[in-house]
């Protein structure tokens, strides 16, 4: 037996071995209603492949249409369709006539005879109808084999074609094919067996079509569409500039398919030759783009890739608007700007700094991280442009604010208070990417009548000494936390915070 390469046919024949092995083992009749969800299946799978077959019937007539060279092929194909059709037909008779035989469908949809082995064995084995269907099959192969040239292609399409009959067992007791396969087999066994041959014949005339549709679609492209093309050395002149092109007739199939086109690593459908590309202008600047086409030989399978870089220049509109109270660097942190010249191409720019250290990032965006306070220059020149300088004040990270938990003070629960961990600061409103860190802090405790009790905790998290005056917090209890250290990125030293104070409730 044959393994076929679709992964649905592949599936179908596994699910059949798996069903007809449980039937064997006379299992209960949820099994017998599998083979009709099977048949049905199959049936589906069949009608799919046939709509599939029908479209390249279909592209070897409009090929036959456009060059005559190709009409054997399209004739060829049509007898293909021919042979399939009438051995559907065929079978579906056959079917039918199990059916009827069988008591047909009951009320709700249901085969009656869902569970006879007698109308199969009567039928397919007794009268002959099962030695016709194997006649009926091998006679469609060689059909369809026929329309191929004896060569070596056709060595290929015999092994891919599994529209077939195997030959029974030498171990076996019965003796013919027909008894072999239908003798005392449920009706509903028999049915999704018949619907896989007609499955097999559809998938032995893909393979047939296949052939002709690659005969006509190889070598043998003609371009028969022109259309005239200008390709630009950039896509942004300045005025003065020159723009240098080269124009062409570029030439096409309007019927070939066998292109495939992607622009920085995603596809775009192919139609008439050519692909649509669009594209969001989104980042400032020169932006890039990766071609790739690639055209393959249907008869070799061989691609062949054609590479090239195309760059297109993304701008602003002349308009800036800023507020001048906002002209902001903050210490410590990465301070990005965007920066662009109206008719200027962005590799012409040239930009320095003075007060703060710049590093350019991508095409107009860049970043500015000053050192110390007081303020700072962007000049902007190149391209020419006049030199622009723009002025940035210059200051440190805000004040974060301190927490504990989600309380600033007041009055917390016992429970509350030895659930937390220590204290954390908060930059609020703060935009950057930016975390500050307490130094320490000093921890006051005065119990209700009791000696007071002192923690200086370095860090944020309380330590073993803090730890433990926290895990003795009564009712009435008073805390203080004073002489809070924070420094944030950029600070040379640290920050003294205010200090927070909790009552025990």
């Amino acid at each position: 037996m044959s393994i076929p390469k679709e992964p649905r046919q592949l599936m179908i024949n596994l699910m059949y071995i798996v069903l007809t092995a449980m039937l064997a083992m006379n299992v209960s009749a949820e099994i017998l209603n599998a083979f009709t969800v099977m048949d049905k299946s199959i049936t589906e799978s069949s009608g799919l492949v046939s709509l599939s077959n029908n479209k390249m019937v279909e592209a070897i007539t409009k090929e036959a249409e456009a060059y005559p060279q190709f009409a054997p092929f399209r004739d060829k194909a049509m007898e293909a369709r021919k042979i399939s059709q009438q051995f559907n037909r065929y079978v579906d008779q056959l079917k039918e006539g199990l059916i009827e035989a069988g008591g047909g469908y009951d009320e709700k949809g249901q085969l009656v005879g869902l569970k006879n082995k007698d109308i199969t064995t009567r039928l397919l084995v007794n009268e002959g109808q099962g030695k016709e269907l194997k006649q009926t099959v091998e006679k469609a192969r060689v059909e369809l084999l026929a329309l191929i040239e004896a060569d070596s292609s056709r060595e290929v399409l015999e092994g891919r074609i599994p529209l077939k009959i195997d030959p029974v067992p030498v171990d076996s007791d019965k003796k013919s094919w027909s008894a072999f396969t239908f003798q005392q087999m449920p009706l509903a066994a028999a049915l999704p067996l018949l619907s896989k041959f007609q499955n097999d014949m559809q998938v032995a005339e893909t393979a047939v079509l296949n052939y002709f549709y690659n005969a006509v679609h190889g070598t043998n492209m003609v371009m028969d569409a022109y259309e005239a093309v200008i390709s630009a050395d950039k896509s942004y002149v300045i005025m003065g500039e020159e723009l240098n092109a080269e124009v062409f007739l570029g030439a096409y199939s309007s019927t070939a398919n066998n292109l495939s086109i992607t622009v920085n690593g995603r596809s775009y459908p192919v139609r008439n030759g050519k692909a649509s590309f669009k594209a969001l202008a989104s980042h400032i600047g020169t932006n890039d783009l990766d071609v790739r086409i690639g055209l393959t030989n249907p008869m070799s399978g061989e691609t062949e890739y054609f590479n090239k870089k195309f760059s297109y220049e993304v701008g602003e509109r002349s308009v800036t608007v800023s507020a001048d109270k906002m002209n902001v660097f903050y210490i410590g942190v990465d301070n990005p700007i965007s920066i662009s010249a109206a008719g200027v191409a962005s590799e012409q720019v040239l930009v320095t700094a003075d007060g703060a250290q710049l590093r350019q990032v991508s095409n107009g965006k860049y970043v500015a991280k000053p050192a110390r306070a007081g303020r700072a220059t962007i000049t902007v020149s190149g391209g020419g442009l006049p030199p622009t300088t723009f002025e940035y004040r210059i200051k440190r990270i805000p004040n974060p604010v301190i927490y504990l938990g989600d309380k600033r003070g007041g009055k917390i629960s016992v429970g509350e208070m030895k659930v937390h961990k220590g204290l954390r600061p908060v930059l609020e409103g703060f935009d950057f990417d930016a975390k500050c860190k307490i130094q320490g802090f000093e921890m006051v405790r005065a119990p209700k009548g009791r000696d007071v009790q002192v923690a200086l905790n370095r860090g944020g998290n309380y330590g073993p000494e803090a730890q433990r005056i926290i895990d003795n917090t009564k009712r009435n209890d008073t805390y203080y936390f004073d002489k809070i250290k924070v420094k944030c990125p950029g600070d040379v030293a640290g920050r003294t915070m205010n200090s927070l104070i909790f009552h025990i409730k």
